[in-house]
């Protein structure tokens, strides 16, 4: 058994509830299997002690886990786990065809396409902005789940290289390589771990102020124009980024690494 941390730790002061965010970190802990099946959790009082909150908030926590079937309480013995959490499979990141056609589940739908009316802006370190840009919002789901929300910005000429009805069903990564007019040469992205802000934990059906991630990919031509901005927040379960390291390319491993020669 692992026996609580002697150092009291605080909960978020975000309005998240504290049970909510109990229940969270002891079924984090099973799932990495800090707790494994047949482990004892702490006592009532260590985790009121180790948390900082009231027992009534702990019995709710608990209670919680043990209606999901993770835990159970045996009298006179304590509380035991019992089971894994379901997580989601791992989602790819780099899809390159259409959900609907991949057969694991993933599909998304358009909610909103649109001339653009400043609903994102084009940074001047992402690139060249053209004059007009088409705006264009999808959700992304598995399994009936929700999992991604995509805004895009798509250059006004690249949208209408494209036929309309395939904007419905296909990924614009696809669209924008596959249409050789349009001119894409370069795709730079960066990745943010931010708090989601109530619209994305309503979209994402996620508590507010929940970690997600935030990507920002910019599709360029070889002038350095965007051709396309796509922000896309994704739920942080099931998210997994696999990458493999070419070993005989020794910047290209210290550029994934993120670490000095040592």
């Amino acid at each position: 058994m692992h026996s609580a941390p002697e150092q009291k730790q605080l909960l978020r002061e975000d309005g998240t509830p504290y049970y909510v965010q109990l229940a969270a970190i002891i079924r984090r802990q099973i799932a990495d299997e800090a707790l494994t099946i047949g482990d004892r959790l702490p006592t009532l009082k260590q985790l009121v002690a180790t948390f900082g909150v009231s027992a009534m908030t702990v019995r709710h926590a608990i209670n919680g886990l043990e209606k999901e079937g993770l835990i159970r309480a045996e009298r006179g013995r304590g509380t035991f786990v019992t089971a894994k959490p379901e997580m989601p499979g791992a989602v790819p990141y780099l899809l390159t065809r259409s959900p609907a056609r991949r057969g694991d589940g993933l599909n998304f739908r358009v909610l909103a396409s649109r001339p653009a009316n400043q609903e994102l802006r084009i940074s001047e370190d992402e690139g060249e902005a053209f004059g007009s840009y088409h705006y264009m919002k999808r959700s992304f789901s598995r399994n009936d789940r929700p999992f991604i929300v995509g805004e895009y910005l798509i250059a006004t000429h690249a949208y209408a290289a494209v036929p309309e009805r395939l904007w419905a069903t296909e990924l614009v990564s696809t669209l924008l390589y596959d249409t050789k007019e349009i001119g894409l040469s370069r795709v730079r992205q960066t990745f943010r771990v931010v708090s989601s802000m109530p619209h994305e934990a309503a979209e994402l059906d996620i508590q507010m102020h929940e970690p997600v991630v935030r990507v920002r990919r910019i599709f360029q031509n070889p002038r350095g124009q965007v051709i396309c901005l796509a922000q896309l927040v994704y739920r942080t379960d099931g998210v997994v980024f696999d990458i493999n390291i070419e070993v005989d390319d020794r910047e290209r491993l210290y550029e994934l690494g993120g670490f000095p020669e040592s």
